[in-house]
C-alpha cells in the first residue's frame, strides 16, 4: 500500500479548516469570505492558506512548519486501509503548537462539550475577563487576569461544573512552564494534579501545546474507533506517529457520522 499513497495530490494538501476548526484549538473563527481569524500573541491574525503563516515566525512555530507533516502523513495512510481512507478523506492536517495556558484552559473547557459549545465559552471568557486587541476581537484571558473571577462569575458564563477547574487552574499555572522539562508519563501525571483533567484531557495538553506526538487521547469518537476497527490493538500501534494518526481518525470517524446523518 505504501507505494499506492506515493505522489497522490490529495496527500499533498493541507486542510486549513479541519486544522483550525477540527477540535485541535477553539481560538480561530470562519470569516465570511472564507478566511480564518484568531487573536493570538497579542494581535489579530487572519490568514487564508497556510502559505500565509510563511513569513511571521510566530505563526510558523504554532503551525509547525519545520516538520515534514506530508510525508508523516503519507506513512499513516501506508499503514492500513482505515488509516489511509482517513488521510485520504481529510487532506494534510498538522499538530498546533498552542499556547500552555490557553490550551490548557480550552481543554478543561471541552469536557462533556462539542467542538461548537467550546468555542462559545472561549469566546465568552474572552469578551468577560481578557481585554479587546482590535474593535470586536479580544484576547485569551492570563491566568492573572482570570485571578480575580469567582466560581460563580464563571458559572455564569456557562462553563457549568467546569468553574472549579480553571480556578485550580489559575492557582496552578506556574506548572505549565515546568512540564516543558518532564518526560511524557511525568507530564501526564502532574497535568492531572489540577482538578478536572483526565489521562484524555492531560493527552490533548500535551499534543496541542506541548508536541509530544506519542499522546493518543481517549475521547467518545476515539473508543467508538479503537472498539470497531482495532478491538486488539494498542496506540502503540500508531508508533511512530501516535498523536497525529489520532487526529486523523478522530475527523475521520466525525465525519462518518455527519454522513450518515447522526
Amino acid at each position: 500500500m505504501g507505494n499506492d499513497t506515493q505522489g497522490k495530490g490529495v496527500f499533498m494538501e493541507e486542510n486549513l479548516r479541519e486544522i483550525l476548526l477540527g477540535g485541535q484549538t477553539f481560538s480561530w473563527r470562519e470569516e465570511a469570505d472564507g478566511s480564518f481569524s484568531a487573536v493570538l500573541n497579542e494581535r489579530v491574525y487572519r490568514i487564508k492558506t497556510l502559505s500565509d503563516v510563511e513569513n511571521d515566525e510566530f505563526l510558523r512555530e504554532y503551525f509547525d512548519c519545520d516538520y515534514d507533516y506530508a510525508g508523516a502523513s503519507r506513512a499513516i495512510a501506508a499503514k492500513d486501509s482505515i488509516l489511509h481512507e482517513a488521510v485520504e478523506k481529510t487532506g494534510v492536517i498538522r499538530l498546533l503548537k498552542q499556547d500552555h495556558w490557553i490550551c490548557t484552559i480550552s481543554f478543561i473547557l471541552s469536557q462533556n462539550n462539542n467542538i461548537k459549545r467550546i468555542m462559545g465559552l472561549y469566546d465568552r471568557l474572552c469578551r468577560a475577563y481578557g481585554h479587546e486587541v482590535e474593535p470586536g476581537f479580544f484576547s485569551f484571558p492570563s491566568a492573572q487576569e482570570l485571578s480575580s473571577a469567582t466560581e460563580g462569575d464563571l458559572r455564569a458564563l456557562g462553563t457549568g461544573f467546569r468553574a472549579p477547574f480553571i480556578i485550580d487552574a489559575v492557582r496552578n499555572v506556574s506548572l505549565l512552564d515546568e512540564i516543558e522539562q518532564m518526560d511524557f508519563d511525568s507530564a501526564m501525571k502532574t497535568l492531572q494534579t489540577i482538578k478536572g483533567i483526565g489521562p484524555k484531557v492531560a493527552s490533548c495538553i500535551l499534543i496541542f501545546s506541548y508536541q509530544r506526538r506519542e499522546g493518543f487521547p481517549l475521547d467518545v469518537w476515539m473508543k467508538k474507533v479503537m472498539k470497531e476497527y482495532y478491538p486488539d490493538k494498542d496506540p502503540s500501534y500508531f508508533h511512530p506517529y501516535e498523536a497525529l494518526s489520532q487526529q486523523y481518525l478522530f475527523s475521520w470517524i466525525r465525519a462518518q457520522d455527519r454522513l450518515s446523518g447522526n
